[in-house]
């Protein structure tokens, strides 16, 4: 556990955690609830998104305006958000705002009066248009449905129009009491006050929680070499490219941070100047890598116009192969490391990353550690570290494919060009 970060468990199961900071003004809090779109079934896909915008539409003791009035009169957001497995409120307050935010925050997740639901229900559907008209976002979307058929984990976060108008208050209510309980809710706060006060403030505003059940999870079957194209009228073809990745537990995650840099994480990663600089066939082209309970998911994107499309597509395939075989350039590996060392210090400059970092770890069921266990960590990755995660996740032939865009024949191509052992790659 790392110095100064102190974790208490209620009598309802719920944690709670903070890091003092007494150098600071502002106090950041966040709320984490173990729940999203992978515990829901096919009927009520959305459900866990759909609750999450309806935490903002009154409770017990406040309603909605004075929610807003009130982190408006903070000078705050009060922002939110649902994944795949959890669902977050979080906010950054002065120390004197503190008693206040979280009676509302606690008074959001614990007894939230689901006023409106109709309205909300439209301004889901809004942001479900949105994803529709926007295909660099659709196209992971899609994505998630080739890579991971027919379960949760792969269906889209927000659901869809269907199954969003289908859920009814019953079913919201049903969702709320049997995930928000305490055993499955995380309340972390750093800044400059003490950890007793927090949990003093948690236990008067965080009430009514029983403890439940936490719900077991079907593992994720990735498919492997699974293509799927959609055509739009587009000028660009978009491309999200994703294979099975490792669970947040894993050793490995390390290393895959490491690799995920030097493949296309930063300006002067692989695909970036290979693709984009090099050749200028991108305006944007990035790697990924997402973390879930007991697998994940590694992936790359891109758009291109269709006349570029194979060729970026071959670069690609270049670069993964490359790695693969082991052949490193001159500081590749020590770079990257330092990167991430580098921002791993930047970011905990803020109250808001620390705050962040307590939540997840616990939500997650992962073990806190210090800055400095950290960067030893990232310092120990080889590279046979990395060139083995290559070779296991990264195979091209292996890897499942989505396409948005107009012509179907020109991403025909780009994946003959993506899945052979291109030139120069051992």
């Amino acid at each position: 556990m790392r110095p100064g970060v102190e974790v208490t468990e209620l009598a309802s199961g719920l944690r709670v955690a903070s890091e003092f900071r007494p150098d600071v003004h502002g106090v950041a809090l966040g709320s984490w609830i173990r729940v999203g779109s992978r515990d829901e079934d096919v009927h009520d896909a959305g459900v866990s998104h759909l609750l999450e915008h309806l935490l903002f539409r009154g409770t017990a003791r406040h309603d909605a305006l004075s929610i807003a009035e009130a982190f408006d009169r903070f000078g705050s957001d009060l922002a939110a958000a649902t994944s795949r497995e959890e669902t977050d409120l979080n906010a950054r307050v002065l120390a004197e705002h503190l008693p206040e935010a979280i009676d509302i925050v606690g008074s959001m997740v614990a007894t939230p009066e689901f006023n409106d639901i109709e309205a909300e229900r439209e301004v889901v559907l809004e942001e479900l248009a949105l994803y529709e008209d926007t295909p660099d976002d659709l196209v992971h979307d899609i994505l998630g449905l080739t890579l991971f058929p027919e379960q949760a984990i792969g269906r889209p976060i927000a659901g869809t129009a269907a199954s969003v108008e289908r859920i009814d208050e019953a079913i919201i209510r049903r969702h709320h009491e049997r995930h928000y309980t305490g055993d499955q809710i995380v309340v972390a706060v750093a800044g400059p006050v003490e950890h007793a006060q927090v949990i003093d403030l948690v236990e008067q505003s965080f009430t009514g929680l029983g403890r439940g059940t936490v719900q077991d999870r079907t593992d994720a079957v990735a498919a492997t070499g699974a293509l799927a194209f959609t055509e739009r009228d587009t000028e660009q073809t978009h491309i999200a490219i994703g294979g099975a990745g490792i669970g947040r537990k894993d050793e490995r995650r390390f290393a895959l941070a490491v690799l995920d840099q030097m493949l296309g994480g930063g300006a002067a990663s692989r695909f970036w100047q290979e693709i984009r600089e090099q050749r200028g066939l991108v305006y944007s082209v990035y790697s990924y890598v997402s973390y879930y309970e007991e697998s994940g998911q590694v992936g790359l994107a891109l758009g291109t116009r269709p006349e570029n499309l194979e060729e970026a597509l071959s670069v690609a395939s270049t670069e993964i192969l490359d790695l693969a075989a082991g052949n490193f350039r001159d500081g590749e590996i020590e770079r990257a490391r330092d990167n991430l060392k580098a921002r791993l210090l930047l970011n905990m400059d803020s109250t808001v990353a620390r705050m962040s970092r307590l939540g997840r770890s616990l939500i997650s069921d992962i073990p806190l550690m210090d800055d400095a266990e950290v960067a030893r960590r990232i310092d120990a990755v080889t590279a046979t570290d990395v060139r083995d995660l290559m070779v296991d996740l990264y195979a091209p032939d292996m890897l499942c494919v989505s396409g948005i865009g107009s012509d179907q024949a020109a991403f025909d191509r780009a994946m003959d060009a993506f899945r052979q052992p291109v030139g120069g790659a051992a």
